[in-house]
């Protein structure tokens, strides 16, 4: 049983009965509150040389392992400084299956310039499994394959769009691409082209299979506006059906001296195409503002389509980040749930929870440990927060990629500049910081685990809480959400500040040196 101190009932009757009026008391009476599970770091990875690294992304293969893209600087034979992509195969354990590097300017006859890693995908060439990347370099587009047993250079080609995917049943692409209808006066990308390439060309040497066009030809009186086309990200379903996914703007006059009075609206919507290229169905995603800065598909299957879009909030103050699961077979939306912030990544598990990270540069957020930090959070299938974790060290951490595995784990890739806290080691300058996480202990909602009582005083509190203890403890303070709101070590008599915590409910979990817990609730009015 956890007893709970006694409150100041004169000197805070104004604000119990606030609390009263707003529920906070039956909340702290009845409430299920959340367990927060204990997420670790399984086993990390620096990885680079004296020179600065760069992280560029991560995903896993067919197979449970995981691809880590990135940089390297390296002499050349001539003795200059050069950036080498490196690509890096784990097995879920951490061992290195295989590790190249390319000299992609060299291997694909670009100029000595910087370049843009986008998606990949997976095809079967030759009796080779090939990984596929799409790589922006000297205004080229460009599909850079390698072999997935070795890593090693296989081709590069030129291809018409870097919003691509191929269909491992027949290694057909598809690819979707805008164009001006008027090349004499463009005013936008105002129609939209989607075609599908057979890699095995026909009897009359014809290797496109399908075209779908949505072209606007003409403008006349008094109709004078038109649709512009920004296509976002295209995949194939295991059933060989396409699914697009374009944000379409609506204007409405041709020609405009200030064009922000003629833009009218737009609007995230999803194409699907038959393998015979006939347009199935398409669906409109409402989204809050007129404006979205990004979307992708996180899953496609021949069921479930998730979908993750940025969009500016209704209040038009920020970017938030939401997803979308819509019926594949109808194109219909079932559920959509709004994050809080503007998250890069989102990925999702085989049992449907949600995994989101971010970079964190707050002054005033006592989790961050140095210049900015890594965090991580994981939700259910409707968007309910389960935990949140940061992770850095002293200096500087900023995250490139998420992926999850097959076993459940979640990786992350990011930038390092620290050797501390949670960085075990660096190799000089910025390095590349592959993490795997792990979870111990059960996600989700329930009683309070058992562990001894934790003497809190005043309960309620306003500003702060007196912690009685013959132990010194490691204290973390978590909200009805499971976000860790304050970490601190204490002494065996302390105060902890709680001053600026909103009104609600509050979980105090202590841990003495021996793994024991002590938890108890507060309420802060």
């Amino acid at each position: 049983m956890i007893n709970f101190a006694t409150p100041n009932i004169l000197q805070a009757s104004a604000n119990i009965r606030m609390v009263v009026s707003s529920g906070f008391l039956m909340l702290f009476t009845a409430l299920v509150i959340p367990v927060v599970s204990q997420t670790s770091i399984a086993w990390q990875k620096s990885i680079g040389d004296v020179y600065a690294d760069k992280a560029i992304t991560i995903f896993p293969d067919r197979h449970g392992n995981i691809i880590a893209i990135g940089q390297e600087p390296h002499l050349d034979f001539t003795g200059n400084l050069r950036d080498y992509m490196l690509l890096t195969k784990y097995d879920p354990s951490g061992n290195v299956l295989w590790k190249t590097y390319h000299d992609v300017q060299f291997e694909t006859f670009s100029l000595p310039i910087d370049y843009y890693v986008g998606k990949h995908f997976y095809s079967e060439e030759w009796g080779d499994t090939l990984l596929n990347l799409v790589i922006n370099i000297a205004g080229r587009t460009l599909q850079y394959r390698v072999n997935d047993q070795t890593g090693q250079f296989f081709f590069a080609e030129e291809i018409a769009s870097e919003i691509v995917d191929v269909n491992l049943n027949t290694n057909d692409k598809v690819y979707a691409n805008v164009l001006c209808s008027i090349q004499q006066a463009c005013y936008g990308p105002d129609s939209l082209v989607v075609q599908a390439i057979n890699p095995i060309p026909d009897s009359t040497f014809n290797t496109v299979r399908w075209i779908f066009e949505m072209k606007q030809s003409f403008r006349t009186a008094p109709i004078q506006g038109h649709y512009d086309f920004d296509v976002q990200d295209i995949r194939f379903d295991q059933d060989g059906y396409a699914y697009l996914l374009v944000q379409i703007e609506r204007w409405d006059f041709q020609f405009c001296t200030d064009c922000a009075d003629a833009f009218v609206d737009a609007w995230c919507e999803v194409f699907k195409f038959d393998p015979q290229g006939q347009l199935v169905r398409h669906v409109n995603l409402k989204t809050a503002k007129a404006v979205v800065s990004g979307m992708n598909f996180i899953e496609i299957d021949s069921n479930n389509l998730v979908i993750q879009i940025n969009d500016i909030n209704a209040a038009g103050t920020k970017v938030l980040t939401s997803v979308y699961k819509v019926n594949a077979k109808e194109l219909v939306l079932e559920k959509k749930f709004d994050l809080d912030l503007l998250y890069p990544d989102v990925r999702v598990d085989d049992q449907n929870n949600y995994y989101s990270i971010r970079n964190v540069f707050d002054a005033n957020d006592p989790n961050v440990k140095g210049l900015s930090d890594i965090l991580v959070s994981k939700y259910t299938s409707d968007g309910t927060r389960l935990w949140m974790q940061y992770f850095g060290g002293s200096s500087w951490e900023f995250p490139q990629g998420l992926a999850v595995g097959k076993d459940g784990g979640v990786y992350f890739f990011a930038n390092s500049e620290s050797n501390d806290f949670d960085v075990a080691e660096n190799n000089g300058s910025q390095d590349m910081w592959l993490v795997k996480l792990t979870e111990d202990g059960t996600t989700g909602t329930g009683d309070l685990p058992k562990a001894e009582e934790l003497s809190l005083s005043p309960n309620p509190a306003i500003d702060v809480i007196n912690i009685n203890t013959d132990e010194a403890l490691h204290i973390s303070i978590y909200d009805l959400q499971g976000n860790l709101v304050l970490r601190q070590d204490t002494g065996t008599s302390e105060q902890l500040n709680i001053a600026k915590f909103p009104a609600g409910v509050y979980v105090v979990r202590g841990v003495d040196e021996a793994g024991k817990e002590y938890v108890s609730r507060i309420v802060k009015i």
